[in-house]
């Protein structure tokens, strides 16, 4: 028997002929059912899903479950087939990059013809990117997520696309787009017609009016207003009501743990509104917030506004504090102790070190920050009593760009509506682009900025410099540790893995990025030289990092990204450097060897004589044979060091015999060389022991008994005697 799929009819159903094999390899599935609830929470998942281009979405969507019909023994076997393996991540990480990028002019379509429709990207299409497909939809007003879902409009599918992803559409009812099917809907403007849902209609100022008088000056902010962290407001509102009566208890320490403490620690990024919500908070509470800043003086006013209300003090900025204040934050956690009011304070971090005192005393409220939806709801209705039209993708990316600061968000619109009236997703994402602020890049996030394929097309030649500057002690390493973990896309684009043509290219693109790097040694060199010329510190980026980086730019392979072992085998170079040059110094005194000599005939000699001896526990054989060469007892351990045995010559001798030489060595005199450093050796003789016969150094005979001591310094003149009687300065203690 043969299962037969009857093929759903729907609206939005639009046939390709580009893709219409590929539409035959997906199999059909009826729509399941689902409760209004179960709706709804998918729904409101949708929502929450502002990520434009997660990938884990092509693999991780599960197909619904299909009902089988009943087949006879005889042809199972026969229709039987062998289950898809399914792709994982690596796979998807593996996948071959466009290959004609950048030949195929994007046509100009209609102003917001995408405006109210979702799309969803699957594949890798021949001319555009991921990034450069998503941008091109936002341009025109869509939205873009990373899964299929009811809410769905158009699923782009390229080459390597997600099964799943294209299963879900399918059962849904969601047209299908290939590579030439988009560019059509951008020339015929196709999203003028019904598709899906329709567009969401945009609030206008009269249904706006009245909704939220929060961007008046003259109107009181409440509680609600605050956007985000709506947890931790709760929590803090209840912990200052709550204040006076915990101060009269004595702070007991409850379950939740915030009625134990006379201050709270608000900490998370800028720009989320921290130090607005503790003042809210405070005047909804009945209290008159005071605010200190690190920035401004320490003083307290004499005269405070709003008297007969309960002062509560907000310390802004504290980890800040130590930039002008030494011992700030521990002065400021001995006042919190015995404080009478209650404390706020805010900062940034609360990793950072300045502000570990305030948290032995501070109960720590982390604020997060803002969701994109909420930003871009209260932008579009700020905007809008400005008079600025700004389209919500235009939004979204001002948010990322700022990563969510919501302060820097207004002050770039507040300067941009002094010009302009229209702001679009172009513009948008050059405004962003010009007031990012600066962030130093990690340690572990430089090696990705250059041999990640996608980073280096979006990226400048300065830009690609630039990522060199966050760490120009390791950046060159880091690159150098990891560049054989990326797989170039020029490797990729042969799409025959194993051939020997793919083997031929990729050692030719390893060959060439190292001798990129050995040139950078070169200018590394020169740097850290004796010249010290660290204007050549630009070229050492480019030779070291840049240029390496456009041979091997692909994806990146083989797990987590390794920190530069260099520096630790450097450090093992420099030690059994100093341990052999040591040891041609002591040995020079009985012979004349360079240190390849040394290196290669006399320490693999002495180690094995001494060794062998102390095993036996010949103690004076060793010992004899170190004190002929000025040996001592740490010369051993470089000599174990530089052992070039698998197993160092230490790790045969037992601990007992160890503890026995010790004991013999330290016991018996032994020669010295010479003394390097350190205050000269006094050696203290008496007259008796040089005999009575002998002379002084100046000829003069000393009394017996009388001690010379070499290194004292000598007169020949008598200096005059000194009486202490006649000093008027010293006198006699009564």
């Amino acid at each position: 028997e043969e299962i037969v799929v009857p093929k759903k009819k729907t609206r939005n159903s639009v046939k390709f002929p580009s893709i219409k094999k590929e539409q035959e390899k997906v199999t059909a599935a009826p729509k399941q059912k689902t409760t209004p609830k179960a709706s709804r929470k998918r729904n409101e998942k949708e929502d929450d899903d502002d990520d434009d281009f997660l990938d884990d979405g092509d693999d991780d969507t599960a197909a619904p479950k299909q009902k089988k019909a009943k087949k006879t023994p005889a042809k199972v076997k026969e229709e039987t087939e062998p289950p898809a393996k399914k792709s994982g991540f690596f796979n998807m990480m593996r996948r071959e990059q466009p290959k004609a990028l950048g030949t195929r002019e994007v046509p100009e379509a209609r102003p917001n013809c995408f405006e109210g429709y979702t799309f969803v990207l699957t594949g890798e299409l021949e001319s555009l990117t991921r990034n450069d497909t998503g941008d091109i939809i936002k341009r025109y007003g869509g939205r873009v997520t990373g899964s299929v879902s009811g809410r769905t409009t158009f699923l782009v599918m390229g080459r390597d696309f997600g099964p799943s992803k294209a299963e879900k559409a399918k059962s849904l009812g969601v047209t299908i787009l290939d590579e030439d099917a988009f560019y059509n809907l951008l020339k015929t403007e196709g999203a003028k017609g019904n598709y899906g849902n329709g567009p969401n209609p945009q609030p206008t100022a009269s249904q706006s009016k009245g909704k939220d008088k929060a961007t008046s000056s003259s109107s009181r902010i409440a509680i609600k207003d605050i956007l985000g962290n709506k947890t931790q407001i709760l929590n803090i509102t209840k912990w200052l009501k709550e204040w006076q009566e915990n101060k009269s208890k004595g702070f007991p320490i409850k379950d939740s743990g915030w009625s134990g403490y006379r201050a709270i620690l608000i900490s998370g990024p800028p720009g989320i509104g921290k130090t607005t919500a503790a003042h809210v908070i405070a005047e909804e509470c009945g209290y008159h917030p005071l605010e200190f800043n690190a920035s401004d003086a320490r003083t307290a006013p004499k005269t405070l506004p709003g008297s007969g209300k309960k002062i509560a003090i907000i310390m802004d900025e504290v980890d800040g504090m130590s930039a002008g204040d030494r011992g700030g934050a521990v002065e400021l956690a001995s006042l919190i102790k015995k404080t009478k009011v209650p404390i706020i304070c805010i900062c940034n971090d609360d990793r950072s070190a300045k502000v570990q005192p305030l948290l032995r005393v501070c109960c720590d409220a982390k604020f997060r920050r803002t969701p994109a939806t909420s930003i871009r709801n209260r932008i579009t209705e700020i905007a809008t009593k400005e008079g600025l039209n700004i389209s919500p993708n235009a939004i979204d990316a001002l948010v990322a760009s700022t990563r969510n600061d919501i302060r820097q968000i207004i002050n770039i619109l507040s300067t941009y509506r002094l010009g302009k009236q229209d702001m679009d997703y172009d513009q948008a994402k050059a405004v962003g682009k010009s007031n990012e602020k600066y962030s130093q890049m990690g340690l572990f996030d430089i090696p990705p900025a250059l041999l990640s394929a996608s980073n280096w097309r979006s990226t400048s030649l300065q830009e690609k410099s630039n990522v060199y500057f966050h760490d120009y002690n390791l950046a060159h390493l880091m690159i150098f540790e990891n560049y054989l973990k990326a797989k170039p896309e020029k490797v990729m684009a042969l799409n025959n893995p194993g051939s020997e043509e793919e083997q031929k290219l990729l050692l030719g693109l390893l060959a060439k990025a190292s001798e990129a790097m050995s040139e950078g040694d070169v200018v590394d060199a020169v740097i850290h030289g004796s010249t010290q010329n660290y204007s050549l510190m630009p070229i050492h980026s480019i030779a070291s990092c840049v240029r390496p980086a456009s041979f091997m730019r692909g994806s990146l392979m083989g797990g987590r990204l390794e920190f530069p072992k260099w520096l630790g085998q450097n450090s093992k170079a420099l030690k059994s450097y100093r341990n052999l040059k040591e040891l041609q110094m002591r040995i020079n005194s009985t012979g004349l060897a360079d240190r390849g000599e040394i290196r290669e005939n006399y320490i693999p000699i002495l180690t094995d004589r001494i060794f062998t001896a102390l095993k036996d526990e010949d103690f004076e054989k060793a010992s004899d044979l170190m004190d002929k060469y000025h040996l001592d007892r740490e010369c051993l351990d470089m000599l174990n060091e530089l052992s070039l045995s698998k197993k160092k010559p230490f790790a045969t001798i037992t601990p007992k015999i160890k503890t026995n030489f010790n004991k013999y060595y330290n016991s018996t005199s032994h020669p010295i060389l010479f003394q390097a450093t350190g205050a000269p050796i006094k050696k203290v003789y008496k007259q008796e022991e040089i005999g009575e016969q002998s002379e002084t150094l100046f000829g003069e005979e000393e009394d017996e008994g009388e001690v010379l001591t070499f290194g004292d310094d000598v007169s020949e003149e008598e200096e005059p005697e000194v009486s202490v009687k006649k000093d008027k300065f010293i006198k006699a203690s009564k």
